[in-house]
């Protein structure tokens, strides 16, 4: 069966959560013995994006593919308190319980990458293999000091909040040119953006989770730790992910693959889907 989907609300809740009500709305699809296959989103982005980007060359090469909403996004539960990257990470091990998967392989963009990331440190026996996109990186200065400015405005709770969200987004959502000389393309961003509920608790919690593991910036030092297969996969024009700091993250960890996605920024995942799906299905089609 290619296209059986299960979506799951805060009603239907696994067993051992680490909150009550940690449920994380998912579906799946592809055939039941096809390589599974775990998907996580960025801050703010529901699952039925990957339906545009990574879902349809999994389907074609036959996994068996999970598209999980993080705590904060589409149809999860959203709280803005206690979401850290490692409680995230919690809660999507408890969907694989539920499931019944013991292991899978997981691609994360942005936020979906830090989850990735941290269950390969920390629960390997439960990745079989890891794609981060515009997700891994030492924290460079630049990024140091957003995370520290957008601290400071939740911390505040600041007036306008989610109208600087959209600002910010479209700071790195396209390449400087494109924001230079495409108003087009920008305004369909600034059309996307608005259309969602920045200042909501879910995308804040989810800032808050990512702010944290901006500021801790000590995830280097486990890189040579992680055993697990890794695929880094960095934009060129990224700037909270540049590819410079995508290599140093590769080189780290043993073993680990690298792609340059050339012409794109940090949001352009969905632009970016012909290049980036080229090196993700060759690296699963060799680690599963």
């Amino acid at each position: 069966m290619r296209g059986d989907i299960i979506s799951r609300g805060a009603k239907d809740r696994f067993t051992s959560g680490i909150r009550e009500d940690a449920m994380l709305a998912h579906e799946l699809h592809g055939p039941e013995d096809g390589a599974r296959v775990v998907l996580l989103g960025g801050i703010g982005m529901p699952r039925l994006v990957w339906h545009m980007t990574q879902l349809p060359a999994l389907l074609a090469a036959g996994h068996r593919v999970a598209l999980v909403d993080l705590r904060g996004s589409g149809d999860s539960p959203a709280t803005e308190d206690r979401c850290a990257v490692s409680d995230l990470a919690a809660e999507v091990v408890e969907v694989l319980d539920g499931l019944g998967w013991e292991r899978a392989a997981f691609v994360g963009v942005s936020l979906g990458g830090l989850v990735s990331e941290e269950l390969a440190a920390t629960r390997p026996e439960r990745v079989s293999a890891a794609v981060l996109i515009a997700s891994a990186g030492p924290v460079t200065v630049y990024v140091r000091a957003w995370a520290e400015a957008i601290a400071g405005l939740l911390e505040a709770n600041a007036g306008g909040l989610g109208r600087f969200f959209v600002a910010e987004n479209l700071a790195y959502a396209l390449p400087a040119k494109r924001l230079q000389e495409d108003d087009a393309a920008v305004q369909g961003w600034v059309d996307l953006l608005t259309s969602l509920d920045w200042d909501s608790a879910g995308p804040r919690g989810q800032y808050r989770a990512w702010i944290a593991w901006s500021l801790a910036a000590a995830h280097p030092a486990r890189w040579p730790s992680i055993r697990v297969p890794v695929l880094v996969c960095s934009l060129e024009h990224d700037l909270l992910f540049p590819p410079a700091g995508g290599r140093k993250a590769a080189a780290a960890i043993p073993g680990a693959r690298f792609a340059e996605i050339p012409g794109h920024a940090h949001n352009g995942v969905i632009e970016a889907t012909p290049l980036l799906d080229p090196p993700i299905m060759e690296f699963l089609g060799s680690v599963l």
